[in-house]
């Protein structure tokens, strides 16, 4: 379902082609481009789901902003109404349901099964600091001269120098299609798959980012539309403290679960304000993860 391959005890290293670029190569040009991307606002296509929301939640005009290291702020409409918001800053966990007047908090964060919420935000924009890794923590176990391809992983030195994370990179200048993040026996407990890239102001970014969380059989798409590379921010829309005390004040409901919450069923934006179940492609996308 994810592609990415589970790692064993042993690396399976290929000799490497003539030509084949190193770690520190590829390292030092992620670095690069994450230190010229501080942040975003995007408009765009939104899909959550989770065993935890009752339904998936699908809208065509949604607002996403993403502020480096671990802010994200997504806004999912209905008839040009917000019908869901989703707030992680830092450790921090918001999800309203605006028109039903409920929201659920948790102000360390959520912990799931195998993840967290914050790191669902960071696997999808900020796995790693690039600039903090040495070069002899990556092992490039192939390469792809036609398609410009590389896979490696990168080790964990604290233990053991076990597999950390695998990557599949493209150059040059390099990005990465494909992160997967393993456990210590090495099995997947997030993949992301990034595409269709385009470039502004030196800058790569990724129009298309989908996160899937095998464990907690849940999954985050975002296809974006409208893009601002480094937007100035309001500050205010991070301040989940902030927003937790209007919530209160305006009379809103906290639940402890998400079950029961939120839509009943699909939601879909055609973007014209009016909405339908679902989209054929909608479907065909769907079923790839199920």
């Amino acid at each position: 379902m994810t592609g990415c391959a589970t790692l064993g005890d042993k690396l399976k290293q290929q000799a490497l082609p003539e030509g084949a670029p190193d770690a520190g190569q590829i390292l030092a040009s992620l670095a690069l481009n994450e230190q010229g991307m501080k942040g975003f606002r995007a408009s765009g296509t939104v899909i959550l789901q989770s065993p935890e929301l009752e339904s998936t939640q699908i809208s065509r005009e949604s607002t996403i902003i993403y502020r480096q290291p671990l802010d994200l702020h997504v806004i999912g409409r209905k008839y040009g109404t917000r019908f869901v918001e989703l707030t992680c800053a830092g450790q921090a966990f918001l999800l309203q349901f605006p028109t039903e007047r409920q929201f659920y908090y948790r102000p360390l964060g959520e912990r799931f099964e195998t993840v967290s919420s914050a790191d669902m935000a960071r696997e999808m924009f900020k796995p790693e600091t690039w600039l903090d890794i040495s070069p002899k923590q990556v092992r490039i176990l192939s390469y792809d001269a036609a398609t410009q391809t590389a896979s490696m992983v990168i080790l964990d030195r604290d233990k053991g120098n076990r597999p950390r994370r695998q990557l599949t990179v493209q150059g040059t200048p390099w990005v990465v299609l494909q992160n997967c993040l393993l456990d210590q026996s090495g099995k997947e407990v997030a993949v992301t798959t990034k595409s269709d890239y385009y470039e502004r102001d030196g800058v790569r970014f990724p129009r298309k980012v989908e996160s899937v969380f095998p464990g907690e059989r849940a999954r985050m798409s975002f296809t974006m539309r409208k893009i601002d590379l480094n937007p100035e921010t309001d500050g205010k829309i991070f301040d989940v403290d902030g927003s937790v005390r209007e919530l209160r004040k305006r009379g809103c409901q906290q639940v402890e679960t998400l079950r029961g919450s939120g839509q009943e069923k699909v939601i879909d934006d055609r973007g014209d304000g009016g909405y339908v179940d679902n989209f054929d492609e909608d479907e065909k996308e769907l079923e790839t993860t199920q």
